[in-house]
């Protein structure tokens, strides 16, 4: 139960770190989460929290590192070996035992396995770390730089436990073999590698042939691709071999299914890829809220250690990070492997230097060098882990340093944003392609009822809020819409098909306008609303018209209490006046749209306060007809498609004029929405077919 509550609290934890980054923009996301696992930290379920290495290893990082896997296609880790086995391999070694060396030279205390261990913890960066802390910046990463950095965290965490555990050895065996270690390193790498390639070949065949075979595909595949991370990384260790390069290679092996599979297994391999990116969305964020939970019980041992040692561990630290800083930036600058100047340019290249210093400030270390600090064991060849305290808190204070330096100098070395847009750009032009596929879409519908419940849903796409604000825009259009609907009833037109009588009735009905809508969701207005509903309601229970059959009663009470030409009358002015009604809505329709469409002529598309305007009107006449028991509009699904496909012609008729990127954008935005109705209508059609059934069965 305990469990339960730890998880619970830590979605709750995601969700309102989420919902408080939204008020904080400029502050990179991973220190937001950090600050929330820190508040956690301070619960009792959290009290004294420490690490568990294992269960962090499986349950975050083995899901996270499959999911990376997936993104990497086989023929570009082909075509990429050389680079990888450069940024994870031999890039990780240099620096552990040049860091290593000088952290041995400068912590005499220390023997230098226990120097090396430490730096091969400190090592393995992280690359989500990166996106988070830049992710909210005017810059923007090159892709070079971004692809080496992916693809150095792709397997160096692998690289970096090996590392550790080789030095691990050392410490409890007192001696070291270059043979042996060399024979351990291939035998862990190598061997995680084939078992995640040959496990993931057999997950892939399994899943192929459910696709085929199976009668519904999704309820056996998807909860076998949940699985597969955590089954491929025990079966790796258990085998004793890298549980992450196997849980990684098996990734890229579901990547050149998905490939193979693109166009046999949509429905599938969409909702796998929801739910994988929605998974990963929470995992990334546990990452730094594990961190924030953490840093309590590190700083208790790092105020346990007294003024002089904790002043000697943040100048240790601060040294390890400035010489792997150091090493990383050397070595981007002077590497000559072509494939490498593929990514950070040539020398000859005025920005290869600038490319050098961003990769280096983008090695950002994240929380795996945390669990591998807590991995140390507490007793070692019979005897207590020398320094592992300040093991933890040396790693805790590498990992806040790389990541508040990054904040301060990524931003200032990024090149512009190349995307050419910015978020507000791509709100303007979605605007404007969900209001001209609605003029467009409306313009073929005659039925009312329907042309509202597919423009409401067509907005829905602009992510608008249904409770419109009210700004001086609505309260204007409001005003005009309002006198259009007078000068249209006071027309000689309408004058002469329903008479003076019915037209001062519908006047009188208008002048309850200003009350409906001026000043709505203000505390007075609210108030003012309670207390007309408590009127009204304490009046029906005095006059017993609660129930339907006392509300029949009443009806024939009031037909009784007239002479049959008063009871014809009052049914024919009744009549007119909601004939009346009908017309003005329809006309209404007109006038918005009309207004709709010239402020898109005018380039305008901040035209949210119209569809408010339109909603508010049609409610208020909806009223006046008392249509309150109207039946669930029912849209065809051929006006949803007709609707995509004017966003679509809107977004290839502009796409001369936009940044790729945000056509690409827009495009994917217009297939999920496509994609989503049309799943939602199928639903309906299926539960309407049951219901059939039902219905003739009972029958």
């Amino acid at each position: 139960m305990q469990t339960l509550y730890l998880v619970g609290l830590l979605l709750v934890g995601v969700i309102a770190a989420n919902i408080v980054k939204q008020f904080m923009p400029r502050i990179p996301d991973a220190f937001i989460f950090i600050g929330m696992g820190l508040l956690l930290s301070f619960t009792p379920i959290f009290h004294n929290f420490e690490l568990e290495p294992e269960f962090f290893m499986l349950v975050i990082i083995a899901p996270l590192m499959f999911v990376d896997g997936q993104r990497q296609s086989f023929e570009k880790i082909r075509q990429k070996f050389g680079v990888i086995f450069m940024l994870s391999v031999v890039l990780i070694v240099a620096t552990v035992l040049i860091v290593g060396l000088l952290t041995n030279f400068v912590e005499t205390n220390w023997t230098l396995p226990l120097a090396i261990a430490l730096v091969a913890i400190v090592t393995p960066t992280d690359a989500v770390a990166v996106k988070s802390i830049t992710g909210g910046t005017n810059g923007a990463m090159p892709s070079g730089v971004g692809d080496a950095l992916e693809l150095e965290s792709l397997f160096n965490d692998a690289t970096g436990l090996v590392m550790l555990d080789l030095a691990l050895s050392v410490l409890e065996k007192g001696s070291f073999s270059l043979a042996s270690g060399l024979q351990h390193f291939a035998f862990v790498a190598i061997g995680g590698v084939l078992i995640g390639i040959g496990l993931g070949l057999l997950i892939v065949s399994l899943r192929v042939w459910l696709n085929v075979h199976a009668t519904n595909p999704e309820t056996t595949i998807i909860p076998i691709s949940l699985l597969t991370p955590f089954a491929v990384y025990l079966i790796a260790e258990f085998f004793g071999v890298s549980g992450i390069l196997a849980v990684v290679a098996s990734g890229i092996v579901h990547n050149w299914e998905s490939v193979r599979l693109r166009l046999t297994s949509t429905q599938v391999q969409l909702t796998s890829t929801t739910i994988w990116n929605t998974i990963t969305n929470i995992l990334n964020s546990i990452v730094f809220m594990i961190l924030g939970l953490s840093l309590p019980v590190v700083w208790s041992d790092f105020v346990d250690m007294g003024g002089l040692d904790s002043l000697q561990l943040i100048g240790l630290s601060v040294l390890i990070y400035a010489a792997m800083l150091a090493v990383r930036y050397v070595w981007a600058l002077r590497e000559d492997n072509p494939s490498v100047r593929s990514l950070l340019g040539s020398s000859e290249q005025v920005r290869h230097e600038r490319y050098a210093r961003i990769f280096a400030f983008g090695g950002i270390h994240g929380t795996m060098t945390l669990a591998m600090a807590f991995s140390l064991p507490r007793v070692i060849s019979r005897h207590a882990f020398p320094h592992r305290e300040e093991l933890i808190i040396v790693a805790t204070m590498v990992i806040l340093i790389s990541m508040v330096v990054s904040a301060l100098v990524l931003p200032r070395l990024m090149p512009e944003n190349t995307t050419g847009y910015t978020d507000d750009d791509l709100t303007h032009v979605r605007n404007k392609m969900v209001d001209y596929a609605t003029l467009q879409v409306r313009s073929h519908i005659d039925d009312h009822d329907v042309r509202e419940a597919l423009t409401t849903q067509l907005q829905t796409q602009k992510g608008w809020v249904a409770r419109p604000v009210i700004d001086n825009d609505f309260q204007q259009l409001m005003d005009g819409t309002k006198d259009y609907i007078r000068a249209y009833i006071h027309s000689d037109q309408v004058d002469a098909d329903y008479g003076p009588m019915v037209v001062d009735i519908y006047d009188k009905i208008l002048n309850s306008w200003n009350s409906q809508f001026k000043n709505k969701h203000t505390l007075k207005h609210e108030m003012h609303v309670l207390k007309k509903q408590y009127k009204h309601a304490k009046w029906h229970v005095k006059h017993g018209v609660v129930t339907p059959r006392q509300r029949e009663r009443s009806r024939e009470q009031f037909k009784a209490s007239k002479t049959p030409e008063e009871w014809a009358q009052w049914k024919d002015t009744r009549t007119a006046v909601t004939n009346l009604n009908t017309e003005v809505m329809g006309h209404v329709d007109v006038f918005l749209d009309n207004t709709l469409r010239e402020r898109l002529g005018e380039h305008q598309s901040q035209n949210s306060y119209i569809y408010a305007v339109r909603q508010a009107v049609n409610d208020y006449l909806t009223r006046v007809s008392h249509d309150y028991n109207r039946e669930t509009v029912k849209v065809d699904s051929d006006l949803y498609i007709q609707a995509f496909q004017f966003e679509y012609n809107f977004v290839q008729q502009a796409s001369s004029q936009l940044p790729h990127s945000m056509v690409s954008t827009l495009y994917s935005e217009i297939n999920q929405a496509q994609t989503l109705q049309l799943q939602q209508i199928e639903q309906l059609e299926e539960l309407n077919t049951e219901n059939e059934k039902l219905a003739l069965e009972r029958g």
